[in-house]
C-alpha cells in the first residue's frame, strides 16, 4: 500500500466500494443494500441503516474520482429509495433515520444530477414531514412511538425533542430545506419548532437542557449532541444563523454553558459525561463525544467571534487524545468503527477542524485514526472488498455485525476516507450534512 495517505484513503474507499458491490440488491426499481449482508430481512433506505447512506457515498465517490458509474449507482440507489417513499408509510422524524434524511439525501442527488424527481421527492417528504407535527404549546413538535422500545421494552407515544430522533432534527432539516429553496414557509416552520422547544427546556443551576422526550420514562440526562443541550443549541443557533433572532442565539450559548458545566478535565483539556447518571463515562465518538459537542462550540465561534468557544472546541479534542485515542480503546470507543459512535466520525471531525483552521495536529490526528480503521479492517480476497465488523452498541460488545450503512457500517467509514483523500484539495469529496458547521 502507498505510503502517501492520500493515496491509500482513495485505495481504501475503493475497496470499500468493491465490499458494497458485493452485496448489492437488485430490484426492477434500483438498487439497496440491506443493513447486514445476506441477511432475509428487507432492505432498510435510511441514512443511519440503509441504502440512503450508500447512496451518498457513491456520490462523494463520483465527486472523488469523477468516474460516472459511481453517480448511476447512487441514482439507482435513489430510485429505490422513491420506490420505498411511494409505498411505504415512514413515520419517524428522526435525523438519520427519517423524513430529514431523505430530504436531505434526495436534494443531494438532485444537485447532482438534475433529475426534478428526486428535488420534488424532497419537497414531498418536507410536507409529510410537516403533516406529521402537532400545534404544541408555542409552537409545533411531533408525537411518535417511543424511541428503543426495542431495548427498553417500554412502549407508548412521546413528544420527541432532540436532535438525532427528534423536533431539532426536524429542524435541521428545515432549515437545509429553507437554503435549498424546497418550501417557502421551511424558515417559518423551523421557528416555531425551535419555539416549542424553547418551552420544553428545564433549567438547572447551569442552563438549560432537553431530554430525549416528554415525560422520559426512564432516567437519561444527556448533555451531548444526539440527545442533549448540545444537539438542541446547535440548531437553535444554526436557526439564529438564517433569522437573526436573538433568543435563539442566547439560548444557544446558555446551552453551551449547561455542555460546559458537566465536563471534567482530560489531559490539557477536557471531556463532556455521557449522561448525569453515568458521570464517569465518557463517549468519543459523534453522538456524545467531542465531535459531536464541538459542533455547537465551532459555531458559536462563527456567530459570535468570541475565540473562547472555538478554544472549548480545541480542548474537547486534547481531552480525547488524553484518553490514548484512536489507539487505546476506552470504556467510550468501543469496537465501533463507524460514523456515530466510532473512528469515523472522530476522523471525519479531525479532518474538518483542520480544514478549517490549519493546525496541522488535526491532520495527523485523522491519519493515525485512518491507520486504526485500517488495521481493524478485513480484506476479502475473492471480491477486493474491505468491511468491518464492529459492535454497535457499547452495552452489547460480543454481537459482532458486519454492516453497509453510513452512520454505522461500511459506506460512513467509506466516506472518511475520502475526505482524507481529497482534504487537500480545492474540493474535498465531502458532502457535508446539515448537523455539520463546517462546509467539508
Amino acid at each position: 500500500m502507498s505510503t502517501n495517505p492520500a493515496e491509500t484513503a482513495l485505495a481504501s474507499a475503493l475497496e470499500v466500494e468493491a465490499f458494497l458491490r458485493s452485496c448489492r440488491l437488485e430490484s426492477a426499481t434500483g438498487v439497496s443494500w440491506s443493513k447486514v449482508p445476506g441477511s432475509t430481512k428487507p432492505p432498510r433506505h435510511t441514512i443511519y441503516h440503509g441504502t440512503a447512506g450508500v447512496a451518498l457515498f457513491y456520490l462523494e465517490l463520483h465527486r472523488a474520482t469523477g468516474d460516472a458509474s459511481f453517480l448511476d449507482e447512487a441514482v439507482a440507489a435513489g430510485a429505490s429509495i422513491l420506490d420505498y417513499l411511494a409505498t411505504d408509510d415512514v413515520g419517524s422524524i428522526g435525523f438519520y433515520s427519517g423524513w430529514p434524511g431523505y430530504i436531505f439525501i434526495l436534494n443531494e442527488l438532485a444537485k447532482s444530477t438534475g433529475d426534478a424527481r428526486f428535488r420534488t421527492a424532497a419537497s414531498n417528504s418536507l410536507d409529510r414531514m410537516v403533516a406529521a407535527s402537532s400545534e404544541l404549546g408555542a409552537g409545533i413538535g411531533w408525537i411518535e412511538p417511543m424511541p428503543f422500545s426495542d431495548i427498553t421494552g417500554l412502549t407508548g407515544d412521546r413528544e420527541v425533542l432532540d436532535l438525532s430522533i427528534g423536533s431539532a432534527g426536524a429542524g435541521l432539516g428545515l432549515l437545509y430545506a429553507h437554503r435549498n429553496a424546497l418550501s417557502p414557509s421551511a424558515l417559518s416552520l423551523a421557528e416555531q419548532t425551535a419555539d416549542r422547544l424553547l418551552e420544553m427546556s428545564i433549567e438547572t443551576d447551569h442552563g438549560p437542557n432537553w431530554l430525549m422526550m416528554a415525560d422520559m420514562p426512564f432516567p437519561f440526562t444527556a448533555p451531548n449532541f444526539a440527545h442533549g443541550a448540545a444537539g438542541v443549541g446547535y440548531f437553535l443557533a444554526d436557526l439564529h444563523r438564517a433569522t437573526d433572532e436573538p433568543r435563539y442565539l442566547e439560548a444557544a450559548i446558555a446551552a453551551a454553558g449547561y455542555v460546559r458545566a458537566k465536563s471534567t478535565p482530560s489531559g490539557d483539556g477536557h471531556l463532556v459525561c455521557h449522561t448525569d447518571e453515568n458521570p464517569g463515562l465518557y463517549y468519543l465518538g459523534v453522538c456524545h463525544g467531542p465531535p459531536g459537542t464541538g459542533r455547537l462550540q465551532v459555531l458559536l465561534d462563527e456567530i459570535t467571534g468570541d475565540d473562547t468557544w472555538l478554544e472549548e472546541a480545541h480542548a474537547n479534542m486534547r481531552g480525547l487524545e488524553a484518553t490514548g485515542a484512536p489507539e487505546r480503546r476506552s470504556d467510550g470507543l468501543w469496537q465501533n468503527h463507524g460514523q456515530c459512535c466510532g473512528d469515523a466520525g472522530i476522523g471525519d471531525y479531525a479532518l474538518s477542524m483542520y480544514r478549517a483552521t490549519n493546525r496541522p495536529e488535526y491532520l495527523a490526528l485523522a491519519d493515525r485514526v485512518m491507520t486504526t480503521v485500517l488495521d481493524a479492517s478485513t480484506l476479502d480476497p475473492s471480491t477486493g472488498g474491505r468491511s468491518w465488523e464492529q459492535a454497535e452498541h457499547r452495552n452489547r460488545p460480543d454481537f459482532l455485525q458486519v454492516q453497509t450503512g453510513y452512520m454505522q457500517g461500511a459506506s460512513g467509514i467509506g466516506s472518511f476516507l475520502l475526505h482524507r483523500a481529497t482534504i487537500d484539495e480545492p474540493d474535498v469529496a465531502k458532502i457535508a450534512m446539515p448537523d455539520s458547521p463546517f462546509d467539508s
